[in-house]
């Protein structure tokens, strides 16, 4: 599973590399070879040498790599136009938060490249305090800076908490993705860090449905697509809940999802749901019924399999990966794949969505995890 979580490390990335690379030199396959044998590299060293000295002082590396991290985000976002790049997933909030400052329905906004938000009202309400600061890129600042933070917490080890942030660093996937200022890979980091704590916590849904109610109907206000991850991971726990708290979880996780709407309801409900371009209409439109019954039945069996958190952690990415996958072929084949998949039509940063889960899975391939803790004493 490990190996497989590897190369589906080098795969995200080497797609990024060669869509982006091919743009300026015709030698983007070399550049794909020298990243692939760079990355093996580096697992080899880690993993099957077990080769990372104990004596050094990792507290001291960690805050290197982190404060490293922060510097390149903080100048990427300093320099790069948000204007100028051609995602408009930043804009899709921006200005979203300004016509409703403004006053104007916040759904009809549309982007700096002409389209509409399709972010459910939690994660659009959560960049307020970023949209203050003058720059809702930001979000991905901060929320890197949190997870840096929880991550020794969670890994009980600077050493082990370091290797996950360098795997971080070396992913010009993760570097696109702020370059552009897109918040769908922090949305993911942050669904991640979540999950990872509510298991280290060992909280269920028979002793803390509410908790775990409260947080999936959040989360779910953020993109329709968070569903697999707590699905795989809270289904086992659900499904041996008692019939009061599986209940209590599901009317609070829905109440707080629907309660996220209920303002915009108010404002304008024939907006929220009968506009062309409402955001239930963005979130579903590139799957079709029989995709979301296929993904929800390979969740679920997933979800029933799975026994420590690296195993969880790989049905998650796998289950993202089919998701995105399906999704794109299901487009593809009835033309007749005339558009590559480098072209517009196609988002290849959806495939982001699983980077988080792949990321722990392949910095902790040395690593024996135990039921109840993310990963064995050192």
């Amino acid at each position: 599973m490990r190996i497989i979580q590897l190369l589906f490390f080098i795969l995200i990335n080497n797609l990024f590399i060669a869509k982006y690379c091919s743009r300026i030199t015709p030698y983007f396959i070399l550049c794909n070879l020298i990243y692939t044998v760079f990355v093996l590299g580096v697992f080899y060293f880690i993993s099957a040498k077990n080769s990372l000295p104990k004596q050094l002082n990792y507290k001291v590396i960690y805050g290197a790599a982190v404060v490293l991290m922060i510097v390149g985000i903080s100048l990427l976002l300093y320099y790069i136009n948000p204007h100028a790049v051609q995602v408009d997933r930043w804009s899709a909030i921006h200005n979203f938060i300004e016509y409703l400052f403004d006053g104007k329905y916040p759904y009809g906004a549309q982007t700096h490249l002409g389209g509409y938000g399709s972010p459910f009202p939690v994660w659009q309400f959560s960049h307020i305090p970023f949209f203050l600061l003058g720059d809702v890129g930001l979000a991905s600042l901060f929320s890197f800076i949190g997870i840096a933070i929880l991550l020794v917490w969670l890994l009980d080890s600077y050493k082990k908490a370091f290797i996950y942030i360098f795997f971080v660093l070396i992913s010009p996937s993760f570097w696109y993705e702020i370059a552009v200022r897109s918040d769908l890979i922090y949305n993911f980091f942050l669904c991640f860090l979540t999950i990872s704590i509510v298991y280290k916590k060992q909280y269920t849904i028979q002793s803390n449905y509410l908790l775990l109610g409260i947080l999936c109907g959040l989360f779910l206000s953020t993109r329709v697509t968070i569903v697999v991850p707590f699905t795989i991971f809270l289904f086992s726990s659900f499904f041996e809940a008692s019939a009061k708290a599986k209940l209590v979880f599901a009317f609070t996780g829905m109440l707080v999802f629907a309660g996220s709407f209920f303002p915009l309801v108010l404002w304008d409900a024939d907006m929220l749901f009968s506009f062309t371009y409402n955001p239930f209409v963005l979130q579903t439109r590139q799957g079709s019924i029989v995709e979301l019954l296929l993904i929800g039945i390979i969740s679920i069996f997933f979800a029933l399999k799975w026994k420590s958190i690296q195993t969880c952690f790989s049905f998650i990415s796998i289950s993202l990966l089919l998701m995105v996958v399906s999704s794109f072929l299901h487009r593809m084949i009835p033309n007749n794949f005339e558009n590559g998949l480098f072209s517009v039509s196609y988002d290849i940063t959806y495939f982001n969505m699983a980077l988080p889960f792949i990321i722990f899975v392949v910095a902790n391939a040395t690593i024996k995890a135990s039921s109840k803790n993310l990963n064995a004493p050192e």
